[in-house]
């Protein structure tokens, strides 16, 4: 027991204490095993004895971690291909707009506070000594701001968790205690919380001594301690389909007018989770834990039950053996050959007589030439010097080196799939290949999504408790576009929008290749089908969208506006599916509209043709009318003109015959004035009449048909008007 109580003698603090002791002892082993297997992977390979002696000796050590790039194409396994957390309505409370809703929330609260960063030191973990952890916390957004937010935190020590030895969950949904410790130095924690009992007073205790291991002269050590609480309760089920417990009942009665009854009721367990802070003296901070879990996730490695006890491992356990080999075979090889003598010159005495120097440094420096004498000491002649080769390595040490490296293979599970498989083969066999070579280690794998379903429930169970006011959040999509969406958004009628308080979700976890490598699987499965006009013209911005090209999302966006199936609205109350029928109706109906214009636009057509047929045809009809009538008005117009021209001449002639008549019979001259006078007054009227037919175009196709009828040609002075008249005297007509 402690020696330090609070001033209360709060039993939590030795619950805590005990609590501890009783977590380390139960899992001593597993902590011990873990910690060497931490150590080996990091490079600490050789045994502390062996190792000594060799340096002793000044023999290498020489460490070829294989185990580490095994360890690693595991992890990285697991990075290309997270699981990842979907929310589906479970009961007729739960609306899937909502669900997800809920899931772009799980998924802001990942991105929010880097989750893959704790889910990956986890898994590390987990593959490397066989568990590792991280855990849920809320915090508020701002030290000015009321609203909280939920937050995945790496836990980057898992030695520093003690956790309820008797859960057997794989997902650890199970545990009723936890405990998470620090140690820190007095002078930080005196900062921290001023006032707080440091353990000033601490007397060092021998071996047993449970408060030890929470204060030192220097060090004090704080634990964040998680425990259940259930106290007996009474549930009962009301008349309106309500369940609550008894004590929670408003009075008899409310209950009363309202008009609610209780139907039944059975005994039942009220089940909180408590927190609190606190060293081996005190209780430094403690709330309620909204939840209902504790919030504390394991990823479990690989677990056996032995004798009773639960054995938990990862990867590096049982290659150990193999790894030591591997590195004292390469070493004894490398010693091998580092200690072999250099080959050497094998001479007469006196060869090398004037030339000592040269074949001294043969073996270190690359010389052009060598010299020597053809007789010896004696002079005697002697054969030419030649190179003594040193024995080989051995090839046991060899042979040993390359089956090591096959075992080491064979306990991990990890082959090389391009050396098993002899001749060259396609990249489809090949990446079977790999696919089954996965299959070995896919236990990790599927501990990981047990535990990150765990989380998201975690998550799920604290939303409707810390989103409970109405904010504007960021949402996060499947595809990682965000998007700003109000919850609880409250109405001038009193509806809740995006109500996330209500309904129960659960966690279906989506496992496989990411969004990315879908991504590209889609593209190159949807390549072939864009080739027929129909399936481009209604999924073509989906190809598009998938594509990583600058420009690719320009292309969709461009394509989906002129798409009525792909504006459909995620954020309307109306179901995608109503959606699509509506926007497919609405197509129909467009194309059916486009449909009649384009037959209007063809009927306009043909009457423009008919009409410029009709036109054309009474323009070429005009023209021929108005060519005939032309022709006919230049005739009348000549025979106009030939008229004029035969009245002139026949009034020229008979002036002329008068004349000559006139003097012939003696006329008298005034009748000859009158008489020209007359002739020209019809030769005028004969003119003017020419003239109006040539004005008026007097032709039968422009007067309807009537011909203006030219005046009746003049008549010769009749013979009896031509009485010759008495002679002048002549010299009186010749003065005339």
């Amino acid at each position: 027991m402690s020696d330090y109580q609070d001033n209360d003698g709060d039993s939590r603090i030795n619950d805590a204490i005990q609590f501890m002791r009783l977590s380390a002892e139960a899992d001593s082993n597993n902590r011990t095993e873990a910690l060497q297997d931490i150590k080996f992977a990091a490079g600490d390979q050789w045994p502390v004895e062996i190792q000594n002696s060799r340096n002793l000796e000044a023999r290498p050590c020489l460490t070829i971690n294989k185990i580490d790039a095994y360890v690693r194409q595991v992890t990285n396994q697991q990075r290309q291909q997270r699981p990842r957390i979907k929310v589906h309505p479970v009961n007729n409370e739960g609306d899937l707009k909502i669900a997800q809703v809920i899931e772009g929330v799980t998924r802001h609260i990942e991105v929010n506070s880097s989750a893959d960063t704790a889910y990956d030191t986890a898994f590390d973990y987990a593959v490397r000594m066989g568990w590792g952890y991280w855990r849920v916390v809320t915090d508020y957004v701002r030290e000015d701001s009321f609203d909280q937010e939920i937050y995945i935190e790496q836990i980057d020590d898992p030695f520093s968790v003690y956790f309820d030895p008797n859960s057997i969950a794989p997902d650890g949904s199970d545990a009723e205690k936890c405990l998470i410790t620090k140690v820190m130095p007095k002078s930080v924690f005196r900062q921290m919380y001023p006032g707080a009992d440091d353990g000033s007073g601490f007397i060092p205790r021998g071996v047993g001594d449970d408060s030890a291991e929470w204060v030192t002269k220097e060090d004090v050590r704080i634990a964040e301690y998680f425990y259940i609480e259930r106290k007996k309760a009474t549930l009962v089920m009301l008349s309106d389909g309500t369940k609550a417990f008894e004590d929670e009942l408003p009075a008899k009665e409310i209950m009363e007018e309202s008009g609610i009854t209780i139907i039944d009721k059975r005994p039942s367990w009220r089940k909180v989770v408590k927190w609190c802070k606190l060293t081996a003296m005190e209780i430094l901070e403690e709330k309620d834990w909204p939840g209902k879990w504790i919030p504390v996730v394991p990823c479990y490695g690989a677990q056996v039950i032995v004798e009773g006890k639960r054995k938990k491992y990862g990867l590096v356990r049982f290659a150990k053996d193999p790894q030591r080999m591997f590195n004292f075979w390469r070493t004894s090889l490398t010693e091998s050959i580092a200690l072999a003598p250099k080959a050497k010159w094998l001479m007469a005495e006196g060869q090398d007589e004037g030339h000592e120097n040269e074949w001294a440094q043969a073996n270190i420096k690359s010389m052009p030439v060598l010299r020597y004498k053809q007789k010896d000491i004696e002079g005697q002649p002697a054969p030419v010097p030649q190179r003594l080769q040193p024995e080989p390595p051995p090839d046991g040490i060899m042979v040993a080196a390359n089956a090591i490296s096959d075992d080491l293979q064979t306990v991990l599970g990890i082959f090389d799939p391009a050396q098993q498989l002899p001749g060259n083969i396609s990249g489809k066999a090949l990446n079977g290949q790999q696919q089954q070579v996965d299959l070995s280690n896919f236990h990790f794998y599927d501990n990981m999504t047990r535990s990150i379903k765990q989380t998201g429930k975690i998550i799920l169970d604290l939303i409707p408790k810390i989103y409970d006011t109405q904010r504007v959040m960021r949402i996060i999509g499947v595809d990682g576009r965000p998007d700003m969406v109000t919850i609880n958004e409250k109405t001038a009628v009193g509806e809740v929008l995006n109500d996330i308080t209500v309904g129960e979700y659960d966690v279906v976890m989506d496992t496989g290749p990411g969004y990315n490598s879908k991504r590209l699987q889609a593209v190159e499965a949807m390549a072939p089908l864009m080739a027929q006009p129909e399936i481009f013209q209604a999924a073509g911005d989906l190809m598009f969208r998938n594509m990583d090209f600058p420009g690719a999302d320009v292309i969709a966006d461009r394509l989906a506006a002129m798409n009525p199936l792909a504006q459909i609205d995620e954020k309307s109350e109306v179901p995608p599916q109503i959606q699509m029928k509506l926007k497919q109706q609405e197509k129909a109906l467009q194309d059916a509209q486009q449909q009649m214009v384009a037959m209007q636009l063809e009927i306009n057509n043909r009457g423009q043709v008919a009409m410029i047929r009709e036109d054309g045809a009474n323009k070429r009809k005009l023209m021929d009318v108005t060519a005939r009538a032309f022709n006919t008005e230049t005739i009348n117009e000549a025979k106009v003109n030939q008229t004029n021209v035969k009245a002139v001449t026949d009034q020229n002639k008979a002036e002329l015959d008068a004349i000559v008549q006139l003097m012939l019979h003696n006329m008298d001259t005034n009748r000859l004035l009158q008489e020209i006078e007359r002739r020209n007054r019809e030769q005028t009227d004969y003119t003017m009449l020419a003239e109006q037919e040539i004005h008026k175009g007097a032709n039968p196709f422009m007067n309807g048909g009537q011909m203006i009828q030219p005046p009746a040609p003049m008549q010769e002075m009749p013979p009896q008007e031509m009485q010759p008249a008495p002679a002048p005297e002549m010299g009186m007509g010749m003065a005339q």
